[in-house]
């Protein structure tokens, strides 16, 4: 459990799936977790297995889509904290499971904005701080299942 102590690691979509995952994981190594994500519940419900775990965390809830709350997280993280040594961008939405001639618009647009928009927010303000920091990893898990996702939703397929 010490292989990470006195890191910080920040992880949002930490409320279920691999963020969640990826939180339970530092935490068992010691860091201390930031869980991110926009459902209150869920990050709180991680936060708590951390705990029971004998780890620290804070859920902090954020819509990666929003410049503000991205840039409140980072705040509300070294505040907490000190510094940020991982960050894990594991928030996305996955959009209805249609074919991509019948995705809309809106569907489109939020698929947009948290998959693609939030992680470049997210890497963002977690470079700038890394920078002034001299050090820090990130680690980005959406844009391969994006791919993934949006691929297996096409009508057409090679031969």
């Amino acid at each position: 459990m010490e292989q990470f102590c006195g890191k910080v690691a920040l992880v949002t979509g930490g409320g279920s799936g691999i963020g969640r995952a990826t939180s339970l994981a530092f935490a068992r190594k010691g860091a201390k977790v930031v869980v991110a994500g926009r459902t209150r519940d869920k990050i709180e419900e991680t936060k708590e297995m951390i705990k029971e775990l004998g780890g620290e965390a804070i859920a902090v809830q954020v819509d990666t889509s929003f410049d503000e709350q991205v840039k409140k997280m980072l705040q509300i993280t070294i505040n907490q904290f000190g510094h940020l040594d991982f960050a894990c961008n594991a928030a996305g939405v996955g959009g209805k499971l249609v074919p991509t001639a019948d995705v809309t618009e809106d569907d489109f647009d939020l698929t947009m904005a948290v998959n693609l928009k939030g992680v470049w927010l997210c890497m963002k303000y977690e470079i700038n701080q890394m920078l002034k920091q001299g050090n820090g990893v990130i680690v980005e898990y959406l844009i391969y299942q994006w791919l993934r996702w949006y691929s297996k939703r096409s009508n057409l397929r090679s031969k």
